[in-house]
């Protein structure tokens, strides 16, 4: 019998299926059967391995549609239009990763080449946060009140840019500290402060 089970089980696609059916036979009855059968049998029969292979897809399928479903009610419209346009008047100024810098937040321009060209991706206190996409922020482990900051960030990017310059003393977009009295007094310098 044992050689039997090892002979079933040494086909790849086999231990992929007995596998997944282990994983959810705690809550499954189906699942628990063909488990046990193939421990007393040492085989399923191949309306037993099509009856699983199905039930597999069909719960992996339903997954994908709730995470679709989970990040869809978690996105939140806001035009980052400014804020994209600084990004990329500084990346056209040969700028090859631009960032601005706010308190606590970083937001930096996705290459051309990436998985998401066109994104602003958001970073909170250094940890990744989500993007800016398609019209909406998609918030990925973001912390409390992230939401509520790119949006009024997104609303009038000099500003907070200013803001933070006068806070930190140095420019949000370049990251250098400001030593020119007017770039201080301005809270951005003139090259930066011009991409805006």
């Amino acid at each position: 019998m044992n050689m039997m089970v090892n002979k079933f089980c040494e086909d790849e696609d086999n231990k992929k299926i007995m596998s997944a059916l282990e994983g959810i036979m705690s809550w499954n009855k189906f699942a628990k059967s063909l488990v046990e059968q193939v421990a007393r049998k040492g085989t399923l029969s191949d309306k037993q391995l099509f009856a699983a292979s199905a039930m597999l897809a069909k719960i992996e399928s339903n997954k994908a549609k709730r995470e679709s479903k989970e990040v869809k009610s978690s996105l939140v419209s806001v035009d980052y239009s400014k804020v994209k346009e600084v990004l990329d008047n500084a990346f056209a100024d040969k700028i090859k990763t631009p960032k601005l810098r706010f308190d606590g937040i970083v937001l930096s321009r996705a290459g051309d080449n990436s998985k998401n060209p066109g994104a602003v991706y958001v970073k909170v206190d250094g940890f990744y946060a989500g993007k800016l996409h398609g019209g909406y922020f998609t918030p990925l482990n973001a912390p409390e009140g992230t939401t509520e900051k790119l949006i009024s960030i997104c609303k009038d990017p000099l500003t907070e840019a200013v803001a933070y310059g006068k806070k930190f003393g140095s420019c949000c977009a370049c990251g250098r500290t400001l030593t020119n009295h007017a770039s201080i007094e301005a809270g951005i310098g003139p090259i930066c402060g011009s991409r805006f």
